[in-house]
């Protein structure tokens, strides 16, 4: 057995191995996409080519002779997998520079695709029944009518993919995809050389060394495929995974060659020189490899820990800040503004966009429950992701729930498959991180609301003092006044003064009115009230207001509903407060509307707009805050009062300034959830029946 025959049936096998390998890997992922299904058929055609010749090569080594049925079916099986070599290595190359690259002439694709596959279908029953055919000849001279145009093809080919490779590494400059593409694109240009050498320029022919090229041409396709595998076992390229129980198998099939070559040939020249018996050089060398086998498998170990660490190290900071920084945020904007700053900068990522499930929108909402639904770590729906402009999302699993989401978006070339890692590392950490963000807010807005009630329970105390206090006296002043404006003569003198001095009272009592009101809750009503006849009730109770300044009260209600006795009580109380904040803003002889319409089937809004001046910017985010006023006579409640009920109610309160033409306008839209009007309607008939029986 020559050294040329070990180097062909080693490197076959190996071949045969580690395409068949990949393929398997490859076929574990799930939702294949059209490129990885190319690539996929690629790895077995390979496989293929390299198990038919490791079983030709092994036939010949064992002595076989003549044509045997063996012989011919291990040659099919390889000269068929090498037919269909380039147009699938063509058709994977062009899928991934369609996802790779924006500016990809994307169609030309498809007839350049079903160009390739054309020779195939053509040739392909020409060749199998030319190697089936009487008297047996080696494929390579049973096809050498055809083998200069397929070979020449062959070549394109090869050249063209590499080009694709060369084209992607300079889109890739810089990252670790580029080097890869760079690297393959090296190999194919390599084997497309070494085929045009050996098969066109005839070097096969060349004595003593032709046979040499006819073999390293046969082998050639296990370098691009090296690359791969290294890029998978270094970098989990393409998301796979190759375990080191294979790369000690490679190696310990070096060792057997090493072996089956070398110590056998050592052997055998001491045995010429010495006279000692080969089998006992043989024993003894192969003691002194097994001393040797520790090491090696040592030294093997530290190069193979050495690749991982770097990569380990350079993302650890990254995920230990976000970490840390976690803890030190009380509210969860800020928190998420630092994560998604610091994870686009440490990853070089166009766009990072955290979103926390309880404060996302409805579609957002909607994927998170899908996601939980389905048990999603990242979500690989195209449809969703193309909906929300993202390569990927990373699913927030605490527990067994979902808190969020993590959208990367930009371009391809910038999520390598380490980013990939280092997400799906992060995500655990960005979980915990909102939990414990929200906790930290509920506690804080806990520790709030129990101080605002303290104040609040202050501010009534004092408010009840200032009305006994107050409102007793300015009864007593406006009574007095009322007397007095019954006789003649004083109304004739002082008219003017007692209508100055009523209009004060009145004031006052307002003033310690809403003071009451800002103090303490609303007052719960005793009935169900639809809301037409909540806003025909303000409508009569500011009409002597409006009157005053000729204005008029407009009320369009596209929605109406049984509101129940919280929210009724809470609502007019909110509409007459935004009704009189309008009056005061309009100007005379001008409209106020009331208009509800459905936000959704149980979500109801009611807007008050005015036509007055409209409130600067500046001041928009200040008129809720108490005794904020613009006015030299305002108590500055009404709003605050406003806002308070809003939150009674569970709802929004939303300004918009300005809403006319004109650039003038102020509307209030209170937006907050009812209960389903069936319902409602049941309940009150229970309850109606109840009272009739």
């Amino acid at each position: 057995m020559s050294l040329l025959d070990i180097f062909r049936l080693v490197g076959f096998a190996t071949g045969a191995t580690l395409h068949f390998y990949l393929v398997w890997l490859l076929s574990l992922r799930r939702g294949l996409r059209l490129g990885e299904r190319a690539l996929l058929a690629l790895g077995i055609s390979l496989g293929a080519w390299h198990l038919g010749n490791f079983l030709a090569s092994a036939y010949a080594l064992i002595g076989g002779t003549g044509a045997p049925f063996w012989l011919k079916l291990s040659n099919s099986l390889a000269y068929a997998g090498l037919a269909v070599l380039p147009p699938l290595l063509a058709h994977s190359h062009f899928r991934l520079w369609e996802s790779l690259d924006e500016r990809a002439p994307r169609r030309l694709f498809v007839p350049l695709i079903i160009l390739g596959y054309v020779p195939v279908v053509v040739l392909m029953p020409w060749a199998m029944a030319e190697i089936w055919r009487e008297p047996y000849l080696e494929p390579i001279e049973r096809l050498s009518p055809l083998l200069v145009p397929f070979v020449s093809w062959f070549v394109f080919i090869f050249l063209e993919c590499a080009a694709i490779d060369f084209w992607l590494s300079r889109r890739m400059k810089g990252s670790r995809e580029g080097i890869f593409f760079r690297t393959f694109g090296v190999s194919l240009a390599g084997i497309g050389v070494l085929f045009f050498l050996t098969y066109v320029l005839g070097m096969r022919y060349l004595t003593g060394v032709g046979p040499y090229f006819d073999t390293f041409a046969r082998l050639s396709s296990l370098i691009p495929t090296t690359v791969i595998a290294y890029y998978i076992y270094r970098y989990r390229f393409l998301e796979l995974v190759i375990r080191q129980s294979l790369v000690y198998a490679v190696f310990a099939m070096l060792v057997m060659m090493i072996y089956i070559f070398g110590i056998r040939r050592v052997a055998l020249a001491f045995e010429a020189l010495t006279e000692i018996r080969s089998e006992v050089i043989e024993a003894v060398l192969i003691l002194g490899l097994m001393f040797l086998a520790g090491p090696l498998r040592r030294v093997t170990e530290r190069y193979l820990q050495k690749l991982f660490i770097r990569e380990v190290g350079l993302y650890r900071d990254l995920v230990a800040q976000v970490g840390a920084e976690a803890a030190g945020y009380s509210e969860l904007n800020h928190f998420v503004n630092f994560a998604e700053k610091r994870i686009s900068e440490s990853l070089g990522l166009s766009s990072a966009r955290l979103v926390a499930r309880d404060r996302a929108d409805a579609e957002t909402r909607e994927l998170a429950l899908m996601a939980e639904e389905r048990f999603w770590t990242q979500v690989e729906d195209h449809d969703w992701l193309a909906k929300f402009r993202a390569l990927a999302c990373y699913v927030l699993w605490r527990e067994d729930h979902v808190v969020g989401l993590l959208f990367v978006s930009g371009h391809r070339s910038e999520l390598t498959v380490e980013k990939r890692e280092v997400l799906s590392v992060l995500s655990g950490h960005l979980a915990v991180a909102i939990e414990n963000c929200q906790l930290l807010e509920e506690k804080v807005t806990l520790e709030r609301e129990l101080a605002s009630r303290e104040r609040m329970a202050a501010l009534g105390q004092m408010a009840a003092t200032i009305a006994h206090e107050v409102k007793n006296p300015l009864s007593s002043i406006k009574s007095i006044t009322q007397v007095m404006r019954e006789d003649p003569a004083v109304e004739s003198e002082y008219g003017r003064d007692l209508n100055l001095i009523n209009g004060e009272i009145d004031r006052l009592n307002r003033s310690v009115s809403q003071l009451l009101s800002f103090s303490r809750p609303a007052v719960v009503a005793a009935t169900q009230t639809q809301l037409s006849e909540i806003v025909s009730s303000i409508t009569t109770l500011t009409r002597t207001d409006l009157d005053t300044k000729q204005q008029r009260l407009k009320s369009t209600l596209a929605a109406d509903h049984i509101l129940s006795g919280h929210q009724s009580a809470a609502l007019r109380e909110i509409l007459m407060n935004l009704v009189l904040n309008a009056s005061q803003a309009a100007d005379e002889d001008t409209e106020i509307a009331i208009e509800s319409s459905w936000l959704r089937p149980t979500v109801l809004t009611v807007s008050v707009t005015d036509s007055g001046p409209g409130i600067p910017a500046a001041l928009r985010e200040k008129v809720f805050e108490p005794f904020f006023t613009t006015r030299q006579r305002g108590s500055g409640l009404g709003l605050s009062i406003v806002a308070r009920r809003v939150r009674e109610l569970e709802g929004e309160i939303r300004l918009e300034s300005p809403v006319g033409d004109d650039g003038h306008g102020t509307r209030f839209n209170v937006t907050f959830p009812v209960e389903d009007q069936t319902e409602m309607r049941l309940e009150r008939n229970s309850q109606y029946s109840r009272l009739e029986g």
